[in-house]
């Protein structure tokens, strides 16, 4: 029989917090609207799993790792059964080494704690439906045969996107049998989508949007979380679609999140559910070969950085050699899946590129599979080999060698399989 709980806990900063996620500094000056991590388990014959989401825009593993550990001695769980993930919000908490990251890892462990206490007699469903009007890959082919990130809105150059979009809609929804909702766990490649009134105003984005949106429609309160899929290449602007939408007060923020949430109320009224199903975990250390870095890159990175100018392209060149510079030549991190019935949870350290999170669903063995960036890590940008060919922001932001988003995909194939023949 399974057990199924779920907790949120809040995880709003201090006013003058520092905010993560733009080229110039920004500290907190409001707070839209509250940050949460929420966390769900999932238990069968004492064997449970976990996953948590934090509305952060990406904490590294060192920090999740001492949440880890407090889950592993006050809940015991095993590190590579709990998942814990940011939503990638760039209106967040910058994390560190700092009183705030040290609440933040407690905070984390608490919730999940709360979580697995709370554990009764559950089913669980998992369902999918697609939601294709928001997501747009921001790359793009250009006349003159580049790739450039974010070309703008109308620009006449801007001649296709060089990449797809993964518009699914992913659930596992936890209910009491045959009755009230206890918690859902949502899935959606979509970068952030900006800060309505102000930069310097804590919010959750349209992740927390969706939290409340999801309960309304439901005609209930539980526990309800969106976590982000593989959307390295991602956003919300549709550069052949004329405007920018109007987002001062957070209107469009606030409607995207509705459109997510009815997509998941569609799924929601097909989602078959089941009082019994396999659980299980299992993560894959991996060592991330760094790019060589030169005398020379530093120099230029330097240049730019001074000079507090340039293109998104040049400004991130000149942040991952300045970032990648001060990295070991080898960096240690994850990858993980975990396993509910038939459904399949990856667990991404970075921002993975859609394509390649398509291509893990596709090769899964599970009848769904969700992809989770930003997942017990914060490594940075994790493009195709082809990617890294064309260039563009991502590519030159990406501390890594080409080659690392593949290997990442091969792992959790493998990961996925070993939980499907157990």
């Amino acid at each position: 029989m399974l057990r199924a709980g779920a907790a949120t806990l809040d995880i709003t900063p201090p006013l003058g917090t520092k905010m993560p996620g733009l080229f110039h500094e920004r500290r907190a000056s409001e707070i839209h609207d509250p940050l949460f991590v929420r966390a769900f388990c999932v238990e069968r014959d004492g064997a449970a799993v976990a996953v948590a989401v934090c509305d952060l825009i990406g904490v590294k593993r060192t920090y999740l790792d001492r949440a880890k550990a407090r889950i592993a001695r006050e809940a015991d769980l095993a590190g590579d059964r709990v998942l814990i993930s940011c939503t990638h919000t760039h209106t967040g908490a910058e994390t560190g080494e700092d009183a705030y990251t040290e609440g933040l890892v407690g905070r984390i462990a608490d919730a999940v704690r709360l979580a697995r206490s709370r554990l009764e007699p559950a089913e669980v469903g998992w369902a999918r439906a697609m939601e294709d009007r928001l997501v747009f890959n921001r790359r793009y082919r250009m006349a003159d045969g580049s790739v450039r990130t974010n070309p703008g809105i109308g620009n006449p150059d801007a001649r296709e996107p060089a990449g797809p979009v993964d518009p699914e809609v992913g659930l596992l929804g936890l209910r009491r049998p045959g009755g009230q909702t206890l918690g859902l766990l949502a899935n959606y490649s979509l970068h952030y989508v900006g800060a309505g009134d102000s930069e310097r105003q804590i919010s959750a984005d349209y992740f927390g949007y969706f939290s409340r949106i999801v309960q309304q429609m439901r005609g209930e309160t539980f526990v309800a979380a969106l976590s982000n899929g593989a959307c390295g290449d991602i956003n919300n602007i549709d550069v052949k679609g004329g405007l920018r939408p109007d987002n001062r007060n957070y209107q469009h923020t606030e409607r995207v999140a509705a459109r997510v949430a009815a997509a998941a109320l569609w799924a929601w009224n097909e989602m078959p559910f089941v009082g019994d199903a396999p659980v299980g975990g299992a993560m894959e250390e991996v060592a991330l070969s760094r790019r060589p870095v030169s005398d020379a890159d530093v120099a230029r990175a330097r240049e730019v950085q001074a000079r507090k100018e340039g293109t998104m392209a040049e400004r991130g060149f000149a942040r991952r050699v300045l970032r990648t510079a001060e990295l070991p030549e080898k960096i240690s991190t994850c990858v993980q899946a975990l396993r509910v019935g038939d459904l399949g949870i990856v667990g991404i350290p970075g921002e993975l590129f859609a394509e390649l999170g398509l291509e893990i669903k596709r090769r899964s063995p599970f009848r769904q599979t969700c992809v989770i960036e930003l997942a017990n890590d914060s490594v940075g940008y994790l493009p195709t080999r082809r990617a890294f060919e064309e260039g563009g922001y991502e590519a030159e932001s990406s501390p890594f060698t080409p080659g690392v988003g593949e290997m990442l995909v091969e792992i959790a194939i493998d990961l996925l399989n070993r939980l499907h023949n157990t």
